[in-house]
C-alpha cells in the first residue's frame, strides 16, 4: 500500500462535529482540538482505523489522524473534527 500526506483544517464548529458523532467520541478529543489553530492547515502523517465500543455494546467504525499540534507534539485525534483541504502542501501555511 502506498500513502501520501494530505492536509486538513480543524472544523469551524467543533461543538457540532462532536454532537454529530456523539456518543461515540470522547469529550477529551474536543478538549484536544483546542490545541489546533482554526486558520492553519495541518499535515496528516498517518491514519489509524479504530472501532469504538458504544455503551450499549454496539460498534462504530471511525479513524484517528496523527497530526503535529501547536505545542510540538504528535497527537492521535478523531478525524471527524477535521475537514479535508488538499493533497498539495500550501504555499504559505501560517
Amino acid at each position: 500500500m502506498q500513502t501520501n500526506i494530505f492536509y486538513v483544517r480543524i472544523k469551524e464548529n467543533l461543538e457540532k462535529a462532536f454532537k454529530d458523532f456523539f456518543p461515540h467520541m470522547s469529550s477529551n478529543y474536543l478538549k484536544m482540538a483546542k490545541l489546533f489553530k482554526k486558520d492553519k492547515l495541518y499535515p496528516v502523517l498517518a491514519i489509524e482505523r479504530v472501532t469504538v465500543i458504544n455503551k450499549d455494546g454496539t460498534e462504530t467504525e471511525s479513524s484517528r489522524f496523527l497530526i503535529p499540534s501547536e505545542n510540538s507534539n504528535f497527537l492521535w485525534i478523531q478525524s471527524e473534527l477535521f475537514m479535508f483541504v488538499d493533497v498539495n502542501p500550501p504555499e504559505s501555511n501560517h
